[in-house]
């Protein structure tokens, strides 16, 4: 969780600075000069990136494909990244650090900064209330109107002798402290000085300042944020000072205001009156009085608009939020979010509309109903791919459940898709293979999945634990279930704070790997007797296999290599690395008419790799073969590299 959640804000801090940069470009590209306009801009940025979060689409978070490797475990272990290619196995080992502490010190870092700048702004605070006590009541001044109003306004004026500057804060009373020398300077300073206070009071404005503090308290690390504050406070104090020389008619004592006091030091956390590296952009300001006709007004705003919604847009896709899943009280882990927005599916093609014809006619060919889910899933039209797969599931029964399962898998719904496997496998429950599937989609979410707390991990290595042993109970000689659980318990160790109780769940998983290096062995040496010359490759198969009654055909012409759907990689036996065994194996796969390895044979032997290539290969599955809208069984070629590294 902490991990997804820096990585989302990581995003969403690109994101703002792709708004703010656009922005500050158009504002200088379309010279918006009228002080309430660019205030105006600049809060709208502002207020866009906080609830950017809010209004976009959270993508459920994408599986690493990479391969990890618990410690101590000799055996490649399998993968389902889908792919088009056999990938080779291999032997190396990477093994993760004992624990990922690097988003925790980050989160720290920034817990203690937000905290650190919070107790400046609360320490600011304290300090403004103890100027406040030193301060005499304002009784008498120059400008006595003025005055006046401010205590009218509901103002405590106070004239302190170690201010240097004029600042207003608070909200009930609001309170105006004056340096005292302000007293000895001319009339006219004293009457800008005065209005300028009177406004901020009349606008409540501090306690928008107080919001922007502590907003950069919370984002002190993102310099987007903190130039967004500095060009709305900018812009704040140049609409005070249009009212304040508009109110008094005397910009030439008002220019002469800010230079008596642009040098002097801020008192935080309130709006000084002036400071230095605003002076020369807020003296330009008054003195040319800028004016933008409504024309001007209108376009530079349709301008701003089209800048921060195009940007948004852009940054929303290249760097998109991601969601996790969470898990339900009941032990199950709930499905990931979908994205809120409806999907913008292109126009349905000529063949779903006969796919639809053909299927109404005859619900009962499996391969017309993948075929057509799968056109509506490619052209976005996800809702319509779900609802034709339940539909077939409705015609066809338990045959279409593996491909619904993964249509959820594809789409981060692990829930509908493990629910899905659950019932595949109890539908047959003496098939061991089926309780093996649910095993390996266990282990997939808890190796890849690096949202999941430990907690979570943990939960889902349980439950795969407990499909291998529904499948060795079933075939105790099962060397899968035996390699998988081995690997779920190397797993379950790791997560374990006993030593002792690590240290069993070790052993327990090396009597599983050696036992299934055995039954390895012993299957080798009974279908080859040691030391015997290895056979040649058997004779061509004939001109055509038979799958239910129907002929399979073999890839070429016009007959395609299907999509591999489900890839299982080899499990790299042991005696094999130790004999430092490598080498191709060439399997021809006979696949039937939903996708399925129905059998296969080795046209090129590695003596001690065969029968871990195939028993990869009879996991595999791919999209159907269809000709004619029919669906056939196909005969094709495959290979299996098994390397040293």
């Amino acid at each position: 969780m902490t991990e997804i959640a820096l990585t989302n804000l990581a995003a969403w801090s690109v994101q703002v600075a792709l708004l703010t940069f656009a922005v500050a470009i158009a504002t200088r590209f379309f010279a918006v000069d009228l002080p309430p306009a660019r205030y105006a801009v600049w809060r709208v940025v502002l207020i866009a990136s906080l609830v950017l979060p809010l209004i976009q689409p959270w993508h459920p978070r994408t599986l690493s494909g990479d391969e990890t490797t618990v410690p101590e475990i000799p055996l490649q272990v399998p993968a389902f990244a889908p792919s088009n290619t056999v990938e080779p196995a291999s032997m190396s080992v990477t093994v993760l650090p004992a624990g990922e502490r690097w988003p925790a010190f980050i989160v720290f870092v920034l817990a203690a900064g937000a905290v650190l700048r919070i107790g400046w702004v609360a320490g600011g605070l304290i300090r403004l209330r103890r100027i406040r006590r030193r301060g005499v009541p304002a009784t008498e001044s120059a400008a006595p109107d003025l005055l006046q109003s401010l205590i009218d306004a509901g103002a405590d004026v106070r004239y302190v002798p170690s201010m240097r500057q004029p600042v207003t804060f608070g909200m009930r009373p609001s309170v105006v402290l004056l340096p005292s020398a302000l007293q000895t300077m001319s009339p006219g300073v004293q009457q800008a000085v005065l209005a300028h206070e009177l406004w901020h009071v009349r606008r409540r404005d501090w306690l928008w300042s107080l919001c922007e503090e502590l907003l950069c308290a919370i984002f002190w690390f993102h310099p987007a944020i903190w130039y967004l504050v500095a060009r709305v406070q900018g812009a704040r104090e140049e609409i005070v000072d249009r009212l304040s020389v508009r109110s008094t008619n005397a910009r030439r004592c008002y220019l002469e205001a800010l230079l008596a006091f642009a040098d002097e030091p801020a008192v935080y956390p309130a709006a000084p009156f002036i400071r230095r590296r605003q002076l020369f952009h807020r003296m330009m300001l008054i003195s040319k009085e800028g004016v933008m006709s409504h024309k001007r007004i209108v376009a530079s705003s349709l301008a701003m608009a089209g800048a921060l919604v195009l940007t948004g847009w852009y940054g929303v896709l290249a760097f998109p939020l991601t969601a996790s899943t969470t898990p339900s009280p009941d032990g199950q882990a709930q499905a990931q979010p979908r994205d809120p927005r409806p999907h913008v599916a292109r126009p349905a093609t000529s063949r779903e509309q006969e796919l639809k014809t053909t299927i109404a006619a005859d619900p009962t060919h499996v391969a017309n109903w993948f075929e057509l889910a799968k056109l509506q899933e490619e052209r976005g039209a996800i809702q319509e791919a779900e609802a034709t797969l339940r539909s077939a599931f409705t015609a066809t029964g338990r045959e279409v459940m593996l491909s619904q399962a993964r249509f959820y898998a594809r789409h981060g719904d692990f829930q509908q898709s493990i629910d899905l496997v659950e019932t595949y496998a109890a539908q047959n429950p003496t098939d061991p293979s089926g309780h093996q599937l649910v095993a390996t989609w266990y282990w997939e979410k808890a190796q890849k999945d690096a949202t999941l707390s430990p907690a979570d991990k943990l939960m889902y290595i349980e439950s795969g634990i407990r499909a291998t042993d529904r499948a060795l109970a079933q075939r105790p000689d099962y060397i899968e279930a035996l390699t998988y659980k081995n690997i779920l318990l190397r797993m379950k160790g790791n997560l374990q704070t006993d030593p002792a109780s690590r240290e069993q769940l070790f052993n327990e998983a090396n009597a599983l790997r050696n036992r299934a290096i055995e039954l390895n062995k012993a299957r080798t040496s009974v279908q080859r007797p040691a030391g015997s010359v290895p056979p040649p490759p058997p004779p061509p198969p004939p001109g055509y296999y038979e799958v239910d009654g129907q002929q399979a055909v073999r890839v070429g012409g016009q007959v395609r290599t299907p999509a591999k759907i489900r890839d299982v990689r080899p499990v790299y036996p042991q005696d094999a690395q130790d004999a430092r065994i490598s080498g191709v194996v060439i399997i021809e796969a006979l696949i039937d008419t939903q996708g399925n390895v129905r059998s296969a044979r080795v046209l090129r032997s590695i003596p001690g790799l065969d029968e871990a290539a195939l028993a990869a290969v009879k996991q595999w599955q791919f999209t159907p073969t269809v000709l004619d809208g029919v669906a056939v069984p196909l005969v094709m070629t495959v290979t299996v590299n098994f390397t040293l590294q």
